[in-house]
């Protein structure tokens, strides 16, 4: 199923550094199985968790960061070529990269809650900001309603059912391709890469997000304690939709704050860290292994 891993995390940057080096650009993406990448290796993270090993973790979690930071801001255009399954990690590589050419028959979508976690790679701060680039300049505009989205996306893990849907959803935006036969996907987003080479592709600046803040993220919390009250979520679900609405809110900064893209990715490999500590998430964790079901505890 193409798990993520540190090897493949540490390859792809390998790759975008010599594409930047003696290429023009740079394709993510394979040509095996049903599945871009099913998510990260869970088995790893039980293993490392049972160890104790949370520093392990923590560089885990920071070199996967680096790399789609890497993606996202590399000198030259790295296209995704996502097919199939995309889910948690597998997401937050399409989410990194500035391009995309998807498969039609795509299933993306971060679903760590599944197994008691959250996105930590930058799916959060790249949803945060693409909610936030859609709102006006104007301070009054309702960007609660934009950033509402994304978060009921993530907390109730869901996964689009083809491209077009995914596009709707935020994973794929207006610049973002689709080619209807799997076989020329490849050869499709090589394409891509060498039309945005040819017309003298500029990597983009680092952004300031605009955020919803304390007020955003009360509300939102608000939502999900009613729904644990009416007993439509589990206490550990409602405490990792908590921690989500901290994050998609820039942490407790006033409405309308601007914050810089690493607040944010700091706040994802905080609360990711937390999360492991939680014997529910390592339940969940061990369920999804033995049964490859989500364990709703």
């Amino acid at each position: 199923m193409n798990a993520l891993d540190p090897d493949i995390v540490a390859k792809t940057f390998r790759a975008v550094e010599r594409a930047e080096r003696e290429g023009v650009g740079l394709v993510i993406g394979n040509d095996a199985g049903d599945a871009f990448c099913a998510g990260a290796n869970l088995f790893s993270l039980m293993v490392a968790l049972g160890q104790g090993n949370y520093t392990g973790i923590a560089e885990m979690v920071a070199n996967f960061q680096n790399v789609c930071q890497r993606t996202r801001y590399a000198k030259v255009p790295v296209v995704a070529a996502p097919f199939g399954l995309a889910l948690g990690g597998g997401a937050e590589v399409i989410l990194g990269c500035q391009n995309v050419r998807a498969a039609a028959e795509l299933y993306v979508g971060c679903v760590e809650v599944g197994v008691g976690l959250i996105p930590a790679g930058g799916g959060c701060m790249e949803l945060a900001a693409r909610a936030a680039a859609r709102a006006s300049d104007d301070p009054q505009f309702d960007l609660l309603s934009l950033v509402r989205v994304p978060f009921e996306m993530l907390a109730r893990a869901r996964v689009s059912t083809s491209a077009e849907e995914a596009r709707d959803m935020g994973y794929l935006r207006g610049q973002d391709s689709v080619s209807i036969a799997r076989e020329t996907l490849l050869a499709d987003a090589k394409q891509v890469v060498l039309g945005l080479a040819r017309s003298g592709y500029r990597p983009p600046p680092p952004r300031r997000i605009r955020v919803i803040g304390e007020s955003g993220a009360a509300t939102l919390r608000s939502a999900i304690q009613s729904l644990a009250n009416a007993h439509q979520m589990s206490e550990h679900d409602a405490k990792i939709g908590a921690a989500l609405a901290r994050i998609l809110s820039g942490g407790g900064v006033p409405a309308g704050s601007v914050v810089s893209e690493q607040v944010i990715l700091d706040m994802e490999r905080e609360v990711f860290l937390s999360l492991c500590g939680e014997q529910k998430t390592r339940d969940r964790i061990q369920h999804m292994l033995t049964s490859g079901k989500p364990l709703r505890n």
